[in-house]
């Protein structure tokens, strides 16, 4: 019994040892060094405490504002937010850097993360696509803003996803009408994808969808120019060959 009082007193004394070592944000004044507070920062990083360490880079800021130190300090709050998932955290210290400094070496990295913290947030088809379009809002904008920059490339990428994303939202949902036996509705939304999202994979069955909404209003020209449109674009999918089978069923004459 001694024996574990003993082995429990010791865990104590070292946590609160290691404790009374680890500081937070509010223990920095403006009497802090700038070394001293990015050292701290740095150690919380490399612990991966990156919401503290975010926290104490901003006291750089916040002491020794306009300087070069309170410049990369933002950089690495905003690296820090981004590791630890903080995305309200992290847009808003990104559009603050923006604010500040529009015309920055790290200006594009800083519009690139505001971007990201709408990215990361996606969810699935199913649900509210409130940030896919956010996302590609941001990553739009950081393409004409920042043409030359090295995050173009990956912003680029980004809107492909994220629009795939709204694409599939659009299909889930004209699906849902073609269920409820609305076809009407349903072929708004697998027009918004044949229009505007081509690019992605849910384009060749918007448009079977379309042939099946056709086909269930009698609309048998539209049934048709859809399945050409299959045929001519993607003759070896499974939609082409399900488009085919759909016309046989309701006795539309296959060219």
């Amino acid at each position: 019994m001694k024996k574990i009082i003993t082995i429990n007193l010791f865990l104590f004394i070292i946590s609160f040892i290691l404790g009374a070592c680890t500081k937070l944000a509010s223990d920095f004044d403006n009497k802090s060094t700038v070394e001293e507070i990015i050292k701290n920062a740095n150690e919380a990083f490399e612990k991966r405490d990156y919401k503290r360490a975010a926290e104490i880079y901003l006291k750089v800021e916040e002491f020794y504002p306009y300087s070069d130190s309170s410049r990369e300090a933002l950089i690495n709050s905003i690296r820090s937010y981004h590791a630890g998932s903080q995305f309200n955290e992290l847009r808003k210290i990104s559009e603050k850097y923006l604010d500040l400094y529009p015309k920055d070496k790290n200006a594009s990295f800083a519009k690139y993360m505001i971007g990201m913290s709408y990215f990361e947030q996606i969810i699935d088809v199913e649900r509210d696509q409130g940030a896919t379009r956010d996302s590609i809002r941001e990553f739009s904008e950081l393409i004409k803003l920042y043409p030359k920059s090295k995050y173009v490339l990956k912003a680029k990428e980004n809107i492909l996803i994220a629009k795939s994303q709204l694409a599939g939202q659009e299909v889930a949902v004209g699906r849902y009408y073609l269920e409820r036996n609305n076809p009407l509705s349903a072929i708004n939304r697998f027009k918004a994808v044949i229009n505007d999202h081509k690019n992605t994979p849910y384009y060749p069955e918007a448009l079977f969808r379309s042939v099946e909404a056709y086909a269930i209003l009698g609309i048998n020209n539209r049934v048709i120019s859809y399945t050409k449109i299959l045929k001519k674009e993607f003759p070896d999918s499974e939609w082409y060959n399900l488009a085919l089978n759909l016309m046989k069923d309701h006795g539309i004459k296959v060219d």
